[in-house]
């Protein structure tokens, strides 16, 4: 009886161990693969059309972000909070 009752316990503790391990994974993999909030987010900071939205790196990079006085930009943001690491212009 003794021998069933560690197993169940060492099998209870691998399964909670496993579940607290891959339930933040998932989550970062949910935001991280939601452009659908970068689109959002983007429309917040005044971009109306936007190119390419790529995932690199624990960053978003978005390619020739158009704003509404024509300028266009590429831009990083953070993953998970969405700030802005870096907005360059193109000229052209």
């Amino acid at each position: 009886m003794i021998d069933v009752s560690r197993i169940v316990r060492l099998a209870s503790a691998v399964a909670a161990i496993s579940v607290a391990v891959a339930l933040p994974a998932s989550a970062r993999d949910e935001v991280r693969e939601d452009p659908a909030v970068v689109a959002e987010r983007l429309q917040h900071m005044g971009f109306v059309q936007w190119g390419k939205i790529r995932w690199s790196h624990g960053y978003w990079k978005i390619d020739d972000a158009k704003r509404a006085n024509g300028h266009v930009y590429d831009l990083e943001l953070e993953s998970g909070s969405f700030d802005l690491v870096r907005l360059r212009r193109d000229r052209g």
